[in-house]
């Protein structure tokens, strides 16, 4: 057990270093495409640092799959681990929110770093409004990926789907913060989005918490049955590879057995 657990924390250093230069990658797109945009040209890079970002998303999840292993099998380094791929998670929503204000809504770069306060008012409700559209952007596309996931025809795939699911719904756990944002700035700034819209943002954390605990049941079943399959298929081979045959003296056990 020790032994799979250490494997799992070589394959946890090795990925997460190349998911690293997957969002080293996405970022050097990105600040050459602002460069571009603030001298009055059209970006170059969008559709690949979307590629990257993604990637660096589905990397993520399969690393908190594995950390979650680590942390289930008290492996002494899984808090380390933790740390590592949270650490990661948060530069891909940085990288990402970037890629979001500045480059898809053109907004040049002075207007993201200019202090709130020194901001004019139509300034401040159109950033507003931008972010509030990301977040309700980045709602129904989770939403719309809860709604169409699958659920698996066996044990690896069962497996496969609940990791999966595990890194997003942490992703969806961590996403509060920036709901809780969402309605200060609605409150505050009386952006034009409408009061009422943000609960709609709670919406994805229901669908993944019913998701997960669906997925462990299943997997919890799924796993239950592979083994009774297991024994069945162990008592199937038996019985065929049985010499049936009036030569066999192990005939009157197998009569004893049976009864």
């Amino acid at each position: 057990r020790l032994e799979r657990l250490q494997r799992i924390v070589s394959k946890l250093q090795m990925e997460s270093g190349l998911c690293e230069e997957q969002l080293n990658q996405a970022d050097t797109l990105l600040q050459s495409d602002i460069r571009l945009l603030n001298a009055g040209k059209p970006p170059q890079k969008a559709a690949e640092i979307e590629r990257d970002l993604d990637k660096a998303d589905a990397m993520i999840r399969l690393l908190f799959n594995d950390v979650q292993t680590l942390k289930d099998g008290r492996h002494p380094q899984g808090e380390q681990m933790y740390r590592r791929v949270y650490r990661l998670h948060e530069r891909l929503v940085a990288i990402r929110t970037e890629y979001n204000l500045r480059l898809k809504s053109g907004a040049p770069a002075a207007t993201v770093t200019v202090p709130l306060g020194q901001r004019p008012r139509q300034e401040l409700d159109e950033a507003t409004l931008r972010y509030l559209q990301d977040l309700l952007a980045w709602v129904e596309e989770n939403q719309r990926r809860l709604g169409a996931a699958e659920w698996g025809v066996d044990l690896p795939t069962v497996e496969s789907h609940l990791g999966s699911h595990r890194g997003l719904h942490h992703s969806i756990e961590e996403f509060r913060t920036k709901i809780e944002r969402a309605r200060a700035d609605e409150m505050s700034e009386g952006a034009g989005c409408g009061r009422g819209r943000s609960p709609s943002l709670r919406r994805p954390q229901n669908s993944s918490k019913s998701r997960l605990r669906h997925l462990e049941s299943l997997h919890g079943f799924v796993s239950a049955a592979t083994k009774e399959l297991m024994w069945l298929n162990e008592k199937e081979e038996e019985e065929v590879n049985f010499d049936w045959s009036d030569r066999n003296p192990n005939m009157t056990a197998k009569k004893e057995n049976y009864s």
